[in-house]
């Protein structure tokens, strides 16, 4: 009884460790996201976790384009074309030909796709939006951001001017 007690606890214990040691992290739903005026087009911010902000921007957008956004797609890389770390974006597309805008969170340590979702590994070559010194791409292809859900161990700080 003693040994079927301790096996139980240590399995209990090793779920809470795991669940500790990782957090949970989803795209924004495109109704979080906000537009600000900047410059030519707009730029875009929505809640991200631990206070960070998912940002993007659009010098091609319109005022009524965030209402028609979409969810499209995730993508993670081990470095963004801005050279940044440890990045996950987040696509949406809109209603007009350059509506759209990728929402990216800045960096994490430790990511790996939630069990059950769509992120797939994507062949060892330059992405479209990735840094040719990337050495890791997954995408997630899915209108539910649910199904895009990714593990991480902790954000980092991010870029400067983000």
């Amino acid at each position: 009884m003693i040994r079927k007690t301790l096996a139980a606890s240590a399995v209990l214990l090793s779920v809470f460790t795991t669940n500790a040691l990782a957090a949970i992290a989803v795209c924004p739903s495109a109704e979080s996201i906000t537009q600000k005026e900047d410059g030519p087009g707009y730029s875009y911010s929505a809640p991200g976790p631990n206070g960070r902000l998912w940002v993007g921007e659009n010098p091609m957008a319109e005022e009524g384009d965030l209402e028609t956004f979409v969810f499209k797609r995730a993508l993670y890389r081990t470095v963004s074309s801005e050279g940044n770390w440890d990045v996950v974006s987040c696509d949406y597309e809109g209603d007009g030909d350059d509506a759209g805008a990728r929402m990216t969170l800045y960096s994490f340590n430790g990511w790996a796709p939630v069990n059950g979702t769509k992120w797939k590994p994507q062949p060892f070559k330059e992405q479209a939006g990735a840094s040719h010194k990337a050495n890791y791409f997954a995408q997630c292809e899915s209108l539910v951001q649910k199904e895009c859900e990714f593990n991480y161990k902790f954000l980092t700080t991010p870029p400067t001017g983000h």
